[in-house]
């Protein structure tokens, strides 16, 4: 298993990551663009390919230090909001397949008849590629697995049935990770949940993520007073005359989010504090219902009062805006691959709850972590810190020293290369 910490010289790393920037719409996009800064300088040529849309303004090839980012035009991406739901599916999946074709066969070509250089895919999207590469070229893969959404739990009841569109993702992952010489996951919890799905636990290592967004250290390094009247400007969208105690999740109404979790538990947290206000920020996935199952269950729920469904997309510099405005941040997820919000939040001390879905070496002592999905325990945890203040302030302190010690996007890079060093090294089938 790969201990090193340092990349070895020699190695050629290509990447198939579908979302670069500054196409950048979630998490995997996120990760594209702290990893490519964090690689600009490593000594190790990285060739990154990413799906862009027709017509995006970004150059298609882009040097940046020793990371090449090639972005290919890729039909389907954008789709049409007149198409139905599934047509709009259908294309994006046509799409992105002509990608992993097209950065497979750049691979191919550029690795014709050499060694030492190593394939890392990111997710479904480019499990193509991967295979590819592996079968025709016989080049060793890195599977990079940063959440399995569609096979998570509900965190509402029984689980759905699940499509087919499911089904097919599932069988591709599971095909890519057999193949794979490595699997990297950035987590404990993923890496124990993958392998209790019979993925090769020997070949499954964690490489947990950084925190460093630019917007949330430009936050951290203003002075006091004007932290407090950024603090202050938030708080009084929500509370009157900016009093009162401000509970803020932050991520998409999903049902693996824990969010009608959190709104069952919002009349018990206000039977103690009537001046609480919880405000959930972010948008609802495309295609789904969920904005709408969440303002029912607001409606049924009689919490109207007390909670501010934004149901829209903020920009990182506004989502940490919120933190930093919050008594306590919550995060009650019932499956998080790693959870980066929460330890974005902690990075900027403020207190933390979260939900099972946590793995516990993630958060650490510097949050709040409750054992079960249950309304009743969320609401207690919500409460402990709201009612004491000088607990809370511990909280949060531990919290931003336990991720500035824990976490680096420069850390993530040399730990990625040197696996990507490793697999070089394995023998085929290790």
């Amino acid at each position: 298993m790969p201990t090193a910490d340092h990349p070895s010289p020699g190695v050629r790393v290509y990447t198939v990551c579908s979302e670069v920037p500054p196409d950048v719409v979630g998490g995997l996009g996120r990760y594209a663009e702290r990893m490519t800064g964090a690689l600009r300088d490593a000594g190790v040529p990285v060739v990154v390919f990413g799906a862009a849309p027709r017509g995006g303004r970004a150059p298609g090839t882009e040097r940046l230090g020793d990371v090449t980012l090639h972005r290919l035009p890729t039909p389907g991406l954008r789709g049409g909001s007149v198409l139905p739901p599934g047509v709009r599916r259908l294309l994006r999946v046509a799409g992105l397949l002509v990608f992993n074709v097209r950065a497979a066969a750049r691979i191919l070509r550029a690795e014709a008849g050499r060694t030492g250089a190593v394939v890392a895919v990111h997710d479904w999207m480019g499990c193509a590629a991967g295979i590819v590469c592996r079968v025709l070229g016989r080049l060793p893969v890195v599977f990079h697995v940063h959440t399995r959404e569609l096979n998570a739990p509900a965190g509402d009841g029984p689980a759905p049935r699940r499509s087919a569109y499911a089904v097919l993702l599932d069988l591709l992952e599971t095909a890519q990770a057999r193949m794979a010489r490595l699997i990297l996951v950035p987590s404990v919890r993923m890496r124990d949940d993958l392998a209790a799905r019979g993925w090769p636990r020997d070949r499954l290592l964690v490489v947990p993520h950084g925190f460093e967004e630019p917007g949330l250290l430009r936050l951290c390094a203003l002075p006091d007073d004007q932290r407090d009247r950024i603090r202050a400007e938030v708080r009084r969208r929500y509370l009157p005359g900016g009093q009162g105690r401000l509970v803020v999740f932050a991520g998409r109404p999903s049902p693996h989010k824990g969010v009608r979790t959190l709104i069952r538990a919002v009349p018990r947290v206000v039977s103690e504090h009537g001046d609480a206000r919880f405000v959930l920020v972010g948008a609802q996935a495309p295609q789904s219902g969920d904005a709408v199952a969440v303002a029912r269950l607001i409606e049924r729920t009689r919490t109207s009062g007390h909670v501010v469904a934004e149901n829209r997309f903020l920009a990182p510099d506004e989502v940490f805006a919120h933190f930093l405005a919050a008594d306590v941040c919550v995060f009650p997820s019932v499956y998080e691959p790693f959870g980066l919000v929460a330890v974005e939040a902690m990075a900027l001390a403020s207190p933390v709850v979260v939900g099972p879905g946590y793995s516990p070496e993630v958060v650490g002592d510097g949050a709040v972590r409750c054992a079960r999905d249950d309304p009743g325990e969320l609401a207690a945890a919500l409460l402990g810190v709201l009612g004491d203040a000088g607990e809370a302030d511990r909280l949060a302190l531990r919290g931003a020293a336990y991720v500035r010690e824990r976490y680096s996007w420069a850390r993530t890079a040399r730990r990625t290369l040197a696996a990507y060093a490793d697999a070089a090294r394995l023998r085929p089938g290790a």
